[in-house]
């Protein structure tokens, strides 16, 4: 019966349960966002904009939209299988997460986004930092299969440094490197989606 099952699905089918599950994932974390960002049209004076917060939601809803447009191109490259599955929803559910708190439903207790961002910012960071190592799995393991040892390691370091970036951030208080880092990080999506265009990167 196993093997019969395994016959039966093929790999469109595969992909499109994937693009299903994950599809779901990515709305509600554009919902989230676009709910939230509602409020201040709603109720303009409740609550006074924070730039580096709003910074970040700006970081990360690129961050959202560049996993799904990455996502569509990988499709015909990638292996389906358990292992596969269980990352990709890792990677989905981390960035629902980090997007819920990222948005909370009340700062009163905080003063405003700002001081609740930074009140938050070694939650949110490690977050990253999770999702960052998800991400990186799926590459370790095609670099392991491969037996591409100088790509492993490539790999291994980038992780390494991408971390230690992070963990940089999560250290550093002044509000110019939360500018620096959010400017960095939009330049380096921006530049990702502009190799996709000119047929670079894919």
């Amino acid at each position: 019966m196993a093997s019969g099952l395994e016959t039966a699905i093929t790999a469109s089918d595969t992909f499109t349960h994937m693009r299903i599950i994950n599809g779901m994932g990515i709305s509600l974390c554009l919902s989230r966002i676009l709910i939230f960002l509602s409020r201040f049209i709603q109720h303009p004076t409740k609550h006074k904009i924070s730039k580096i917060h709003m910074g970040w939601v700006f970081v990360i809803l690129l961050w959202i939209i560049q996993f799904w447009w990455d996502y569509l191109f990988e499709s015909g490259e990638k292996v389906y299988d358990i292992y596969t599955y269980i990352v990709d929803l890792s990677y989905v559910f981390g960035l629902f997460f980090i997007c819920v708190t990222l948005t909370p439903d009340d700062v009163n207790e905080y003063g405003g986004y700002e001081e609740y961002f930074f009140s938050r910012k070694k939650w949110l960071f490690s977050f990253f930092i999770a999702i960052n190592i998800v991400q990186n799995l799926n590459e370790i393991r095609n670099e392991l299969s491969a037996h591409n040892m100088r790509g492993l390691i490539i790999e291994f370091g980038l992780l390494a440094f991408s971390t230690l970036c992070i963990l940089l951030a999560m250290r550093v208080k002044t509000k110019k490197f939360q500018f620096f880092l959010i400017g960095l990080l939009s330049f380096g999506i921006g530049l990702d989606f502009m190799l996709i265009f000119l047929g670079i990167d894919h």
